[in-house]
């Protein structure tokens, strides 16, 4: 077997996950009470992100509809460079994603949002400065990997007990079961990373192959995740669209031998994932399934997931697809800290601008 890279700040960081969200269960209730008081009156809400901290937000915007809101994700550098797409006014209300509070466009994406008189929150790490935010709410220590993991998941988190906190004021039925079920996900996540063992298999799989990834409705987010992760931390060759945009025409490059990660969790697209895990299988690629077995698919590997409603499931399914880029890291001799900036060229490359 592959020793892992215990010694590596990702890996520390991916294991330091349920410590770090029975933290936020326990003490960060009174903070999501205060955001969603902002939030109540809000016409519409912007969450706003970039890289991780975008898909954070598409998550998050799912989570919002839930208790009522008419949220809408946007890249941080579109809402700041192209106003003209965001119908932004004194009446709504602006959630920005930014775990370091350094990013060029977030900064910009809440000056913006100060600007135009809207409600302005944002979700960042224990020592972010973000200027503007009326409220930060605050999830981490600021990560010492380049490949944001435990910020990841605990944004979510914050955001989900946002989506409940508001929710239940409003009496909204999506919401009924959110509270009980954040509390049980510090020991889901725990017990997910007890299994770290049965993604081995795959990473030594991945790394050699080409790796297409897909997910539906809001785990759109985590095959989105699972690109950014393997790609910057083991420079991986990885593709991910949704489920049904990569089924209209994307589905024709996969080869057999190809190594297919499907998201099946429990919920409104359980049917068409099968149905397009049956063409993949016929294709003859090699399938890893997050989530619950396909029916009629024999041969795939299936990574079970302890139940949680599908709206929450984005929360939990991002962990196996954590443990899959640190794995892949390892066994490609890569350090999954770095951003590459270990190599004289790449750090060159990157002083050129500023992110």
């Amino acid at each position: 077997m592959t020793v892992p890279t215990t010694n590596s700040a990702m890996y520390q960081t991916i294991h330091r996950q349920p410590a770090e969200l029975r933290r936020l269960l326990s003490d960060g209730w009174e903070q999501a009470a205060e955001a969603a008081e902002r939030l109540q009156g809000a016409r519409r809400v912007y969450t706003v992100g970039i890289g991780t901290s975008y898909h954070a937000a598409l998550v998050g915007s799912w989570l919002l509809r839930a208790a009522g809101c008419d949220a809408r994700a946007v890249n941080s550098f579109d809402f700041a460079v192209y106003p003209e797409a965001v119908d932004l006014g004194p009446e709504d209300a602006v959630v920005v994603l930014a775990h370091t509070g350094v990013k060029r466009y977030s900064s910009e994406a809440l000056a913006r949002a100060r600007a135009a008189g809207a409600i302005t929150l944002s979700v960042g790490s224990l020592t972010a400065e973000h200027p503007g935010s009326q409220l930060v709410l605050r999830t981490v220590d600021r990560e010492r990997s380049a490949a944001y993991t435990a910020s990841h998941t605990a944004a979510m988190t914050v955001l989900a007990q946002v989506a409940t906190e508001l929710g239940e004021r409003r009496r909204a039925p999506a919401v009924a079961s959110f509270r009980e079920a954040l509390m049980n996900l510090p020991d889901q996540v725990a017990e997910v990373l007890a299994r770290e063992d049965e993604v081995w298999p795959i990473a030594r799989l991945a790394a050699e192959r080409r790796v297409y990834v897909t997910g539906a409705g809001p785990n759109e987010a985590t095959a989105l995740e699972a690109v950014i992760k393997v790609r910057e931390a083991a420079y991986g060759q990885i593709d991910a669209l949704a489920l049904e945009q990569f089924l209209h025409g994307p589905i024709v490059a996969v080869n057999a031998g190809d190594q297919a990660i499907l998201v099946h969790v429990p919920g409104r697209a359980t049917e068409r994932v099968r149905e397009i895990a049956l063409v993949l299988d016929a294709i003859g690629a090699e399938l890893w399934v997050i989530g619950r077995p396909v029916e009629g698919l024999t041969g795939a590997a299936v990574f079970m997931l302890p139940e949680t409603p599908e709206l929450l499931s984005p929360l939990l399914a991002v962990v196996p697809v954590q443990l899959l880029a640190c794995q892949m890291a390892a066994v490609k001799g890569v350090n999954p800290d770095t951003f590459r900036r270990d190599d004289s060229r790449y750090a060159a490359a990157f002083g050129l601008l500023k992110l």
